[in-house]
């Protein structure tokens, strides 16, 4: 019996990476689903809202997994970013659209349409260098919305086992706080852990966490690129987009698994597989995504 726990704590940790870099990269959302004022939040079981409130909650048709796409501009909360005043402040959306990630001893690949940031950011009316990032919602998600992901092979590296309850793993990446985002240079800070599911592992079992959370650096490789206006190839809405915008985050700390089992017995079974804790030397997450940003001006 114990064997057969340990193999599954061991490969949660699998996924628990696989989040990781599916975190920033890899996972889109919680198996909860986004809620508040953003009505594009399209994927995971809802998301509402209104531009320029703080959270009416009107749903989403989208099915849960739903990888994320820009829709419109219903995630920037125009009243808490724009100041009419300054004419400052600007609504931005990042969709990740592929990347790799290598993580104590495990690679991963990142999928398409596997994370979204939405939101805004405002700015000082004093000082515009100081800015703050506005989430599209107060639900709690910060802005950073993911899905939850299936561990492929489960708890015992089987194609039954993935959908099999006690054998299924999944993984999702949670923010633990305010995420940085950077409307001029692109570069995104976000700090996040990772919570393994698994009945075996419990509820609370996390990668991770506000205390010490893993904080993912992205700055921009280069140049974005060429941005193009959003209507040309999307939605009928203002602003820009950058479709193929590089980021990498290299070197940082990952914290050893916590919560995992009864009283955190299946901790060590989580570490010995992932590599953990990692001081930083060797981790890195590489992804693309597309860039949408528009000043609050337009959108009046």
């Amino acid at each position: 019996m114990r064997k057969n726990t340990t193999r599954s704590a061991v490969l949660a940790a699998t996924a628990a990476l696989a989040m990781v870099g599916g975190g920033v990269a890899n996972a889109a959302g919680s198996a909860e689903g986004s809620s508040g004022s953003s009505g594009s939040l399209s994927s995971s079981e809802g998301s509402s809202g209104s531009s320029g409130s703080s959270g009416s909650s009107t749903g989403s048709s989208a099915a849960p997994g739903t990888p994320y796409e820009f829709e419109n501009w219903d995630t920037c909360r125009l009243d808490l970013v724009y100041n009419p005043v300054t004419d400052l402040g600007t609504c931005m959306t990042v969709v990740v659209r592929d990347g790799t990630m290598r993580i104590g001893n495990l690679d991963v690949a990142v999928p398409d349409g596997s994370l979204m940031i939405a939101g805004g950011v405002s700015q000082d009316a004093d000082d515009p260098t100081i800015q703050t990032f506005v989430p599209a919602a107060d639900d709690g998600k910060f802005g950073v919305y993911a899905n939850p992901i299936t561990v492929p092979g489960g708890a015992f590296g089987a194609a039954s086992a993935e959908t099999f309850g006690p054998t299924a793993i999944q993984a999702t990446v949670e923010a633990v706080a305010l995420p940085d985002v950077q409307p001029y240079t692109l570069a995104m800070q976000l700090p996040v852990r990772l919570k393994l599911s698994n009945p075996l592992l419990g509820d609370n079992c996390y990668i991770g966490s506000a205390a010490t959370p893993i904080n993912l650096s992205l700055a921009l490789v280069g140049s974005a690129g060429q941005a193009e206006w959003i209507s040309d190839n999307g939605p009928d809405v203002p602003g820009g987009v950058w479709p193929q915008a590089p980021h990498t985050a290299t070197d940082f700390a990952v914290p050893g698994a916590s919560g995992c089992g009864p009283l955190g017995s299946l901790n060590w079974a989580v570490n010995l597989r992932a590599g953990l804790p990692s001081a930083g030397a060797g981790n890195s997450l590489s992804t693309t995504s597309a860039v949408y940003n528009v000043g609050g001006w337009e959108l009046l």
